[in-house]
């Protein structure tokens, strides 16, 4: 035997002892029988999220409590920093990940939603959290709270989920009462879409040209309403996704968003809602349980006019021939690719925050939700309210109780995301209402006469087929 052929087979039998050591090591890791870690020689690990506030406060507190408990005992610094809103974060991590001049170096950890995560994992690769998060540690989770961060071509967890909201129907209860009792208006018609636009157009008669309703979330309101009426909008070949957007179910779309727009029945004047709820702009809205304690307190209509209100928070509306579902929310945390000793200090993080215990106190202190199975409990949630220090909103005490049956009786929608969708969804967002914000302006200054035929051809199919191929044009510059 050669020289040089026994030197290859020293080398292959080499790279094999290697790389099972790796990977007994690995299995080791994951199942906690050993930890890389060195509480003599503590590594710290950056982490960036979005929080603000009361949010940021209870965030930290949190974090100070993990450094000074199971950080010092495992060698762990968490050293968190916001980045002011979802937006900045978003563009502040992928700028760190493509080096752009002037930024950061990228963290170990950052909170992210589907979109930016994809696109981010396509520069710099995010850790594949199966790697230390055993099968058995991830059963624990809520099953669709986990599928909404896997993505990619082999379907692989990277995002891991920290806290979620859905959507409630908040309600002007006080003002409803009064509209219910001269009209004989039923809370029950608000449990779906079809009874809220009846319920609408008689409240729009009944207060004198008033609307009812407005919507936060336009981008949710149709791929949840898809997902409701059975027909997601997109389906994915591997991690290549095709749009499906059946012109049957845009109709049903449009009819439910676009005319009681149109109409006056539903409005949204400002950036959330709850702002024109507080003006007595509207009773009702669709909103973030996240922002449950944004609900007011009081109506202000006029100077003169200030009213107490109660507030009432029902189950996000279906249609009537769908299934119920509503959408999940809530960034959750990437582990960016660096070494064993960082990856595996922010896996241990993020399951000690996603503990019971602190986990819950997060989710009641900022209106989100714990993600574990056993502390999707009504009694354990409700319990930390009481608890919490600071005044809670009623409203909040509300949302909890909704939102608990909800999690019961309601599917959890998420789409994966794939190269493109943070535009796509902007698409979603804005295509429809900016539409209905195009015809409203051209009615203004005329006739009764005038606005009447304006409105009939608005409201004819030669209108909806105009958006709809308007719609599929700008969606599928970014699919096709």
């Amino acid at each position: 035997m050669s020289q040089n052929r026994r030197k290859i087979q020293y080398m292959v039998i080499a790279y094999i002892l290697i790389f099972s050591v790796l990977f007994l090591s690995g299995c080791g890791i994951i199942s906690g029988n050993q930890s890389p870690l060195n509480p003599e020689e503590p590594v710290t690990i950056r982490l960036w999220h979005y929080y603000s506030g009361k949010n940021k406060e209870k965030f930290d507190q949190l974090v100070s409590l993990f450094n000074e408990t199971e950080g010092i005992k495992k060698g762990i610094v968490i050293d968190a920093q916001s980045q002011g809103d979802v937006g900045r974060l978003a563009e502040a991590v992928y700028d760190a990940a493509n080096q752009k001049i002037g930024s950061q170096p990228i963290p170990n950890i950052f909170a992210a939603y589907p979109d930016n995560a994809y696109r981010v994992d396509l520069v710099v690769p995010l850790v594949e959290l199966e790697t230390y998060f055993s099968k058995e540690e991830l059963e624990e989770y809520r099953d669709e709270f986990l599928e909404e961060g896997r993505f990619g071509e082999n379907n692989r967890l990277k995002i891991m989920p920290i806290a979620k909201s859905t959507e409630n129907l908040f309600l002007n209860k006080t003002f409803w009462d009064e509209f219910a009792k001269d009209t004989g208006a039923k809370l029950e018609a608000l449990s779906t879409w079809e009874g809220i636009i009846q319920t609408a157009e008689i409240y729009y008669e009944w207060s004198g040209g008033k609307a009812f309703l407005g919507i936060d979330g336009n981008a949710n309101y149709m791929l949840v309403s898809a997902s409701q009426l059975e027909e997601e909008l997109f389906h994915y070949d591997q991690s290549k996704p095709k749009f499906n957007f059946d012109s049957q179910i845009a109709k049903i779309i449009w009819d439910s968003f676009y005319i009681p727009y149109l109409k006056g029945y539903f409005v949204k004047t400002g950036r959330f809602s709850s702002d024109d709820a507080k003006i007595g702009n509207v009773i009702a809205y669709i909103g973030s349980t996240a922002g449950a304690a944004y609900f007011p307190s009081e109506v202000t209509i006029s100077e003169n006019e200030v009213y107490p209100i109660e507030p009432e928070v029902l189950a996000y509306p279906k249609f009537k021939s769908g299934q119920a579902s509503a959408v999940q929310q809530g960034a959750g945390m990437c582990i960016v690719e660096s070494d064993l000793i960082h990856e595996y200090a922010s896996a241990e993080f993020l399951k000690w925050f996603t503990m019971q215990d602190q986990n819950v106190s997060f989710s009641v202190s900022t209106a989100y939700f714990p993600v574990k199975k056993d502390s999707l409990r009504e009694d354990l949630i409700m319990e930390a309210y009481e608890q919490e220090d600071e005044f809670l909103p009623v409203s909040i005490k509300a949302s909890i109780k909704t939102t608990m049956q909800m999690f019961d009786e309601v599917y959890f929608y998420g789409y994966k995301p794939f190269e493109g969708s943070i535009y796509v969804r902007d698409i979603l967002e804005n295509h429809l209402i900016s539409w209905v914000q195009r015809d409203q302006e051209s009615l203004k200054g005329l006739s009764k006469e005038q606005k009447k035929q304006a409105v009939d051809k608005f409201l004819s199919e030669e209108n909806f087929n105009s958006w709809y191929d308007s719609f599929l044009e700008e969606i599928r510059e970014y699919l096709d």
